[in-house]
């Protein structure tokens, strides 16, 4: 019991997150806001244009011109 109260004194309350406050999708330099990505690039996530570490997938040029025909019409 004592160990564990002097573990809580010695962990400082300054530490400074030391993660990426970037978007991680190639190239873009915008403030992330969800799930690492920025607004427009976790759709982009969502409609599968992009992997979760932020590479283009595979098939991104079939899937990027179904995505913006799809963006027209709604």
């Amino acid at each position: 019991m004592a160990d564990k109260k002097n573990f809580e004194k010695q962990i400082p309350n300054n530490v400074v997150v030391l993660e990426s406050v970037k978007c991680c999708a190639e190239g873009c330099k915008k403030k992330m806001e969800r799930a690492t990505f920025c607004g427009e690039h976790f759709d982009w996530f969502k409609a599968g244009l992009i992997t979760k570490e932020g590479l283009r997938a595979p098939d991104f040029d079939k899937k990027h011109y179904h995505y913006t025909a799809a963006k027209k019409s709604a």
